[in-house]
């Protein structure tokens, strides 16, 4: 067959496998049958297994039927009368006092950092004094380390201002979740009205928002006639991921999970998963607000979001948005532009590499670290996601959120306690963080007897490792209640095999 032909063959195989997802979706009953391995946690042997089993969540597992397996879960009203009535009381002056508490580790940080480091390079640079350059680069790494425990707590702040919870008063949240947000060059409208929609739709597979898993075929992976995994054919895969082929940067980043498979297969396990975590933590949040990852399936309008389509956070007329968001979203972008405006300003006066160091370092890891929080809150193989007929708003509450423990103790204050009270946030948003460990004690207290508490103790590094190996995507996006698989259970092919083999003889 002649390239043309190919081409042609290639073009309709990506299609067919894009048609078949949303035509799926689209319709009232799903119409792939599950295999039984896509109901079994896939979990490491020995690590944490959240309550919410299969047989306990599944109605094509359990011995009970969906309702029974709703009727376990309490209503709303139910736990809110478990919680004292004033936590969820907001103060003005707590509120206040948390950002003049951050605002002042922040300014001690630069005063330090200030008088002891220089932005320019030690005399002789890196090859005539290599010692004094590496010391020099690690410093203003720990200097980053240091402004993002410092400072990131006001990313906490400025998500607590979108869900209302600082104060009474919807101007002051606004008014000061827009300055915090947008000097760390996050949209705060429009971020928050994404963000309240995951909040709406925790776990949910199609109207989820934020970390929503993407099924096999999105992964460039098909499913043969004995039920298990195979890679598409590469040059399927290559046709989508050429940005110099027809479709071009749309193609490329409409399909780019296409690579995944094709990075795992050639380079293995561990390799792979680092990755995962590397891409995640310093492009993930990026890759959000751009409409290229993690987004949700379904418009504002509530049709399936086409591919090439990008629901992005910074155009009004972006598929993310009502018409009614217009202005807010302008308001978003009015704050970042105003932060890069200063940011460019500043490189003109003191040089790139100053604004680098001083707000790129800090900026990249409060970032990463705020994906690694909400990452490790939804996410771990035995926790559940819910197709259509198997989602509900409590349900996805309560099984799709983790709380977990956050070491040194220190950093659980000065991430204003967003990891270790997430279930009670996802719960009641409105509850401001001073009070949230108060109402997470008798929220667990009620919960945890009945099976209904998600709690990992497991250190985050290690909780980072064990989601970057083991949570890749979920066979469907329609067929029930799904938990992630991996890469690892596609088999590898010939050619991969015999050079994944030398590499380890080498």
């Amino acid at each position: 067959m002649g390239s043309g032909g190919q081409c042609e063959v290639v073009k309709g195989q990506v299609a067919a496998a894009d048609a078949a997802t949303k035509n799926a979706v689209l319709s009232t009953k799903p119409t792939t049958t599950t295999t039984d391995s896509t109901k079994t946690n896939n979990n490491i042997d020995g690590a944490w297994v959240s309550p919410f089993t299969p047989d306990k969540i599944d109605p094509t597992v359990s011995s009970m039927s969906l309702k029974e397996i709703n009727a376990q879960f309490p209503t709303k009203s139910e736990l809110r009368a478990v919680i004292p009535p004033h936590c969820f009381e907001r103060s003005l002056f707590w509120s206040f006092y948390s950002i003049g508490r951050d605002l002042f580790m922040s300014a001690i940080v630069a005063y330090i950092t200030y008088h002891t480091l220089s932005v320019d390079p030690p005399e002789g640079g890196l090859l005539g004094n290599p010692v004094g350059w590496i010391a020099w680069r690690l410093a203003w790494n720990v200097y980053a380390l240091f402004m993002t425990a410092a400072y990131g707590g006001l990313w906490v702040i400025g998500h607590e201002c979108g869900h209302g919870a600082f104060s009474d008063y919807p101007i002051v949240n606004d008014i000061v979740g827009w300055i915090l947000h947008s000097s760390i060059l996050v949209p705060y409208f429009t971020w928050a009205f994404s963000h309240a929609k995951h909040h709406r739709r925790t776990n949910d597979l199609i109207e989820g928002e934020t970390h929503v898993p993407p099924d096999h075929k999105e992964m460039g992976l098909i499913k043969n006639d004995e039920g298990t995994y195979e890679r598409l054919p590469k040059e399927v895969i290559d046709s989508k991921l050429s940005v110099f082929a027809e479709g071009g940067l749309t193609d490329f980043f409409s399909h780019f999970h296409y690579g995944h498979a094709l990075c795992h297969e050639h380079n293995g396990d561990e390799a792979f998963s680092c990755l995962m975590l590397w891409s995640r933590l310093f492009m993930g949040f990026q890759l959000y607000v751009l409409g290229i990852g993690s987004n949700g399936h379904l418009g504002s309008d509530g049709k399936w979001i086409e591919k090439g389509t990008f629901p992005d956070h910074f155009r009004p007329w972006s598929r993310l948005f009502p018409e009614k968001m217009y202005w807010k979203v302008v308001a978003s972008d009015i704050g970042c532009l105003i932060t890069l405006s200063i940011l460019a300003y500043c490189s003109y006066l003191f040089g790139v590499r100053a604004v680098w160091f001083w707000y790129g370092g800090p900026y990249l890891l409060i970032n990463a670290t705020l994906v690694t929080f909400t990452w490790l809150q939804h996410t771990d193989p035995t926790v559940p996601h819910f197709d259509a007929d198997n989602w509900n708003w409590i349900k996805g509450a309560l099984a799709g959120t983790i709380d977990r423990p956050l070491h040194p103790p220190m950093g659980v204050s000065l991430s204003h306690h967003i990891v270790t009270t997430h279930v009670c946030h996802h719960l009641f948003h409105e509850i401001p963080h001073y009070h949230a460990v108060e109402a997470t004690a008798h929220i667990r207290a009620y919960l945890e007897p009945k099976g209904l508490y998600n709690y990992d103790p497991t250190p985050m590094a290690s909780a980072l490792w064990k989601v970057a190996s083991t949570c890749h995507f979920v066979d469907s996006l329609t067929d029930g209640v799904q938990y992630y698989r991996n890469f690892r259970e596609v088999p590898l092919t010939t050619e991969a095999t015999q050079n994944n083999k030398s590499k380890k003889t080498q």
